[in-house]
């Protein structure tokens, strides 16, 4: 004997400007997005509905938390204070953070692909790649994350949307100017220099454990002639520079604990970084871009497949929110990507333009770094 059939599985879409709601058909549905509205949770839904802002949003029967990431310090107090009583105030929805990295969050992911701990992730350029290839982050659209219509391409288009960098940094280096007094105005200038021993044994650089040093050591290549087929030009810079150096840092923040305890007096940096150090009492510092680019700092955000994909959607929508990104800006000095963003007049200066700012072809990165953090840890660490 055959049971009552089950009812497709619906999804609502709540317009509280009109009062409107409407069913999503299932060719309005992200990729893998599954949820069931009964009626009672429906009508809970609508109730709370009234808080939400002026745009789509989505009704969802289930536990009213969204588990998104940030690197820890300064990011999670401002994710913590300025995007996430926008975000709560929207959806109804409390935010948990998960403090951490990309390859942490990337790992945890990738290792419960039918269940992921995590229903959005602030990601790094490659480990963003590896989600999208393995199909366990979902695409992003104007109509998914309206502000998306606000971002320039190049902030969106290398993971063909599936990640979206809602700010970003431009490499260059910090430095104690009542020590060095005359800054290195290039790449080779400062490799050459540092690598002679002018800035003695007080250098600092990112070790092969940061994600973002496979791009590093192309960058620096880059500057030098070569490219992702030709390596040798940064790798044979970085073992005259080993010998100075202080400390391969993991993680920008003990970076910074290097430049505020002048254990280093020169050490490559994200600008935002050095700049939110300056501001906070640190006069010593300096900061400077060097010619003849700067390497872009970009951190895509992604929707996870997971039963709150849809209000994954909304989380990065008020990450590219212009009210909560100036606020942002202001405490971590990270430029913003949304256009509609209007900056301090005196922080102008500070701002590299984003045509300046270069990143490698990602899925050739991907193909070198194993070659890299070998070579790192035999010619570099070892």
């Amino acid at each position: 004997m055959h049971g009552p059939q089950k009812k497709a599985p619906t999804l609502w879409r709540l317009y509280p400007e009109c009062g409107v709601l409407s069913v999503i058909n299932k060719h309005q549905q992200p990729e893998g997005l599954k949820m069931k509205v009964s009626r009672r949770s429906f009508m809970a839904g609508a109730a709370a509905a009234g808080a939400l802002a002026t745009r789509p949003s989505l009704v969802m029967a289930q536990d009213k938390t969204l588990i998104v990431t940030s690197l820890g310090g300064r990011w999670e107090q401002s994710i913590r204070t300025h995007f996430a009583p926008l975000f709560t105030k929207r959806t109804g929805y409390e935010v948990k953070i998960v403090s951490g990295g990309p390859a942490q969050w990337t790992a945890q992911i990738e290792g419960q692909p039918s269940n992921p701990p995590l229903n959005a992730v602030d990601n790094s350029e490659l480990l963003a790649q590896s989600l999208m290839d393995k199909g366990l982050v979902l695409k992003l659209t104007p109509e998914l994350v309206p502000n998306l219509k606000d971002v320039p391409a190049q902030f969106y288009e290398p993971w063909d949307s599936f990640g979206v960098s809602y700010q970003y940094g431009a490499s260059g280096v910090f430095f104690n100017k009542t020590k060095i007094t005359q800054a290195p105005q290039s790449w080779p200038e400062f490799l050459e220099r540092a690598g002679k021993g002018e800035f003695g044994r007080n250098v600092t650089l990112p070790d092969i454990s940061y994600a973002w040093t496979p791009e590093l050591v192309w960058h620096l290549a880059s500057t030098m002639g070569g490219s992702l087929d030709n390596l040798d030009p940064a790798f044979e810079a970085l073992r005259k520079v080993k010998p100075y150096i202080t400390k391969f840092w993991a993680t920008a923040i003990e970076a910074e604990r290097l430049a505020l305890s002048r254990e280093a007096d020169i050490g490559w940096l994200w600008d935002g970084r050095v700049y939110a150090m300056m501001d906070s009492g640190a006069q010593f510092l300096d900061f400077r871009r060097l010619k003849p680019t700067s390497l872009f700092s970009l951190v895509p955000a992604q929707v996870v497949k997971t039963d709150k994909s849809a209000v994954a959607f909304e989380w990065v929508n008020t990450l590219l929110d212009p009210a909560p990104l100036l606020d942002y800006y202001k405490t971590i000095q990270y430029t913003p990507t949304n256009r509609k963003v209007v900056f301090p007049e005196a922080s102008a200066a500070r701002i590299m333009p984003a045509s300046e700012g270069v990143i490698p072809n990602l899925r050739g990165l991907a193909k070198v770094t194993p070659s890299i953090i070998e070579r790192w840890n035999a010619e570099i660490r070892g």
